[in-house]
């Protein structure tokens, strides 16, 4: 199963998406939530929501009550809150869709606030258990999150550089069939060692470290 969670943000390019990337997935294996203007994102790409969720400030009266008559469930959130629309949304999922796959569209671009909220929202332990299932992604980036461990990471369709963001102190990371590898580097701090590539005639490449928190993403001009 696949869980796609759209945000309001601007862009967030759903049709290209699901037609270049996700094309051969079942669709009755996904399911789509939209968190408050991006359940205008899924009604104008013909998908069914599965959940409204938000405070619905971003759109107006005749557009929220389109969405609670479409919509298989609503949930409508206070204005005035702790969480955000989107923490909110994924702990719905985390509830109702436990380990199954998180797909985040529409969280770049717009407010840098947002934007920022978006890819640090992996750090609250809240969703620790996401780490393995959450990606972020839109037509041009797909960022994915691991703990410490040993990785084999394949090549995406037309990515062109492979990138690897911290968010602690990282310890012994070592990187392997990629252009710029590493062997057991420790960094005391967040790095951010962008624009790797996997290397010549490669598809997949090793990834590992024993402390830390990291970001994988797969990007292209």
């Amino acid at each position: 199963m696949d869980i796609f969670v759209v945000l309001g943000g601007p862009e967030p390019q759903l049709r290209e998406i699901l037609e270049n990337k996700y094309a051969q997935m079942n669709r009755n294996q996904q399911i789509f939530i939209g968190v408050d203007g991006g359940c205008l994102q899924l009604l104008d790409a013909s998908l069914p929501i599965e959940l409204a969720i938000g405070d619905f400030d971003s759109i107006n009266v005749s557009e929220k009550e389109m969405i609670r008559q479409l919509a298989k469930q609503m949930i409508e959130l206070q204005a005035e809150k702790d969480d955000t629309d989107t923490e909110a949304a994924l702990k719905w999922v985390m509830k109702h869709y436990p380990k199954e796959r998180v797909h985040l569209i529409g969280a770049f671009g717009g407010r840098i606030d947002h934007q920022l909220s978006n890819v640090w929202l992996i750090l609250n332990p809240t969703f620790k258990d996401l780490i393995p299932y959450l990606i972020i992604e839109n037509a041009k980036n797909d960022c994915r999150f691991l703990s410490p461990a040993s990785y084999e990471i394949d090549k995406l369709k037309g990515a062109n550089y492979l990138s690897f963001i911290s968010y602690s102190s990282i310890k012994a990371l070592t990187l392997e069939g990629v252009k710029y590898p590493l062997n057991r580097v420790d960094y005391a701090y967040p790095i951010a060692l962008i624009s790797n590539e996997f290397k010549a005639g490669q598809t997949t490449m090793k990834v590992s470290f024993e402390e830390g928190l990291l970001m994988v993403a797969q990007t292209k001009d």
